[in-house]
């Protein structure tokens, strides 16, 4: 029961830490703090909380999805996961384009510009966000709720946050993401597997959209 309560106080502290990163931006904006400043802080406040999230997660000790794995087995689903979100990406942004007309991704655009205009927050962007991401999306919310309901009612619910959370036109797009992310978490037994399929997608889209 010690356990179980340790783990829940565990799996809460760690959503806290998103909440609080998430709502930074809001506080420095009243605040009046922008321009350079401003993403400074984002940057460093999203080192910290991925920090902070990882520590938490080596505390946890694994979940009923996890295994201890090989460095050959991560590194081959890292290149599954890479190669079918990218796919899987442009697929979905295509029909979602033909069926509903929608326009590009205006949470990539905006992203885009940001780095661009403050070269550093790339490590936010690309980095910090795919890994606090992943923790909070695959690890807290889908395998917490993969017992009380089942692991594809889990992966549906999870996914729908992750595409609400990111408040873009291409709905449909992180709904798919989230699914697939949630299956190599699944399929990989390591939530970090995840986490660099997220991080290599990111850098590979921003790259292509700055070319």
């Amino acid at each position: 029961m010690e356990e179980i309560m340790s783990y829940q106080k565990n799996q809460f502290f760690t959503l806290l830490t998103y909440i609080v990163l998430l709502s930074l931006g809001t506080i420095l904006s009243l605040l009046k703090i922008t321009g350079s400043p401003y993403f400074i802080a984002l940057t460093i406040g999203s080192i910290v909380a991925a920090g902070l999230m990882i520590y938490l997660v080596k505390l946890s000790g694994p979940n009923d999805l996890e295994e201890k794995t090989t460095l050959n087995h991560d590194l081959q689903w890292i290149i599954v996961g890479t190669v079918g979100a990218i796919a899987l990406q442009y697929l979905i942004g295509f029909a979602d384009q033909l069926i509903f007309h929608s326009t590009s991704s205006a949470n990539t655009m905006s992203l885009l510009l940001m780095v661009k205009a403050y070269p550093y927050y790339f490590i936010y962007v690309m980095i910090a966000a795919p890994i606090m991401e992943e923790i909070i999306f695959r690890r807290v919310f889908f395998a917490n709720l993969v017992k009380p309901t089942n692991i594809y009612i889990a992966a549906i619910i999870s996914a729908f946050l992750f595409a609400f959370m990111h408040q873009d036109t291409r709905f449909l797009v992180y709904v798919a993401m989230g699914l697939w992310f949630s299956f190599i978490y699944t399929k990989s037994e390591n939530i970090y597997v995840s986490a660099g399929s997220h991080i290599v997608m990111n850098a590979f889209v921003l790259t292509m959209a700055i070319m």
